[in-house]
């Protein structure tokens, strides 16, 4: 399958780092090189612009079985969408700027080649719909069809745990922690690694081992029939999907008299108040309750982390916050924020998934920005199918923590697992280690160690 991708920044380069773990030729396309030293060598980067009708003119854009264009511009979005009307290519178009989710059906009505539309303030809204209706005080990951979970865990909600080997604590005998979040570093343990106060941890294991430990040590809630949810500004998509969302009562603090206006005028079932949220004293003037679902989606990544820290230190466990621009990724899952929400990743996996339901990427943890757990399908030909993991000379920073076979069951593995034909394997690898990996396969391999992934 050939594959172009028009945009290179965090959406267009999270699609193409994934995807080039299967067997795609891939092309990315944006006038600004600056993104591409963050893409993997195995795609093709071409530096032009795509609104230059000459650079247009050069490419052979009917080649392409899909097209994925997903710059942060709306207007190149559609104009190079139109480009594409009469092609035999399939179009996935990323636009964030909707007024309202019904201009999907139109575009797509217009464009008859478009088979997707992902918006950011959409995606947001359906991850937030799953995490305010969820009684649990955690959040994860899912893979394998949710046989396989991801999940974080801060070591100071089990003083327990301090200084102690992570071989030496039973509750974590059947988990694998692939990571530990360190003063902003990230650390890839074993089991001699010494567990300190203020650690991330990052567990990988099978739904039913994590829930075990989630019932020893997450709070659990028992779901409420009605839940107050309040919303520090959002967006009219945003905010128009919650406040539509049954047993929950909502209230919307806008500081912008404009959009305070509008949103009083077109959220009949949601209370809004006109109030400056840089104010300390916030959650108790408007009363907030400390079982409130509170989302903090202002224009400001930092006024959203320092509502949500505000939030926390109020008693609200399910503290929200939307980061744009993650520039604060080392340390915000060291805070004690329940979930940080990154719009671009999370319409880049929608877009992944709509190119290839087999594959996922991580969209709950972050990893400090250092890494990345994956769900990939091995080829037939694959060079390890019956060897044992423990033959496997992998990188001490790449983990292969979990194997969902032929038949849908999941493994967590351990040294004397074996690969087998058809296996898909999630794997946890941080950004450092593609090079490393490739070295260890053939130092004079120039493609990735993750084309022996392809189909």
């Amino acid at each position: 399958m050939k594959i172009l991708i028009i945009g290179s920044g965090k959406v267009g380069s999270t699609i193409a780092n994934t995807l080039s773990l299967e067997k795609f030729e891939i092309d990315v396309v944006d006038r600004d090189e600056l993104n591409f030293e963050k893409i993997t060598n195995t795609v093709t980067k071409i530096r032009g612009d795509v609104l230059d009708e000459n650079f247009v003119l050069t490419m052979d854009l009917e080649s392409y079985d899909y097209a994925i264009i997903a710059t942060d511009s709306d207007k190149t979005n559609l104009i190079m969408a139109s480009i594409f009307k009469n092609l035999n290519v399939k179009i996935i178009l990323r636009l964030d700027e909707m007024e309202n989710i019904s201009e999907i059906g139109i575009i797509k009505n217009s464009l008859p080649n478009v088979v997707n539309i992902f918006n950011r303030s959409l995606e947001c809204a359906k991850l937030a719909t799953k995490l305010i209706g969820s009684s649990n005080y955690y959040e994860a990951d899912y893979f394998g069809k949710g046989k396989i979970e991801v999940t974080g865990h801060y070591i100071d909600m089990d003083e327990e745990f301090e200084n102690l080997k992570i071989r030496d604590i039973g509750s974590l005998s059947t988990i694998l922690v692939v990571g530990i979040l360190r003063e902003g570093d990230l650390i890839v343990p074993d089991g001699e690694t010494i567990l300190k106060s203020g650690d991330y941890m990052y567990l990988m294991g099978l739904s039913g081992d994590i829930r075990n430990f989630k019932y020893s040590h997450f709070e659990i809630k028992e779901k409420e029939e009605v839940r107050d949810v309040v919303i520090a500004s959002g967006d009219m998509t945003f905010n128009r999907i919650i406040s539509n969302l049954e047993n929950v009562n909502l209230k919307i603090i806008e500081p912008n008299r404009e959009k305070f206006e509008d949103f009083r005028k077109k959220l009949n079932r949601a209370f809004v108040v006109n109030k400056n949220l840089k104010n300390d004293k916030i959650f108790i003037e408007e009363n907030i309750s400390k079982d409130a679902a509170f989302i903090s989606m202002t224009d400001s990544d930092e006024l959203n982390i320092v509502l949500g820290l505000m939030a926390r230190n109020h008693g609200i466990s399910k503290n929200i916050i939307i980061q744009n621009d993650n520039n604060y990724d080392n340390i915000l899952e060291s805070l004690g924020i329940y979930r940080v929400i990154d719009p671009k990743v999370i319409v880049a996996n929608e877009i992944i998934k709509a190119i290839n339901t087999d594959m996922k990427v991580s969209i709950n943890y972050m990893f400090g920005g250092k890494a990345q757990v994956y769900e990939i399908k091995i080829p037939d030909d694959f060079i390890y199918i019956g060897k044992k993991l423990s033959e496997i000379n992998l990188h001490r920073e790449i983990i292969i923590g979990g194997i969902i076979r032929y038949d849908n069951s999941a493994v967590i593995p351990r040294g004397n697992t074996r690969i087998e034909k058809g296996d898909r394997l999630v794997i946890f690898s941080t950004n450092e280690s593609r090079k490393e990996l490739e070295e260890l396969i053939d130092p004079t391999l120039k493609k990735s160690i993750f084309d022996f992934f392809r189909r």
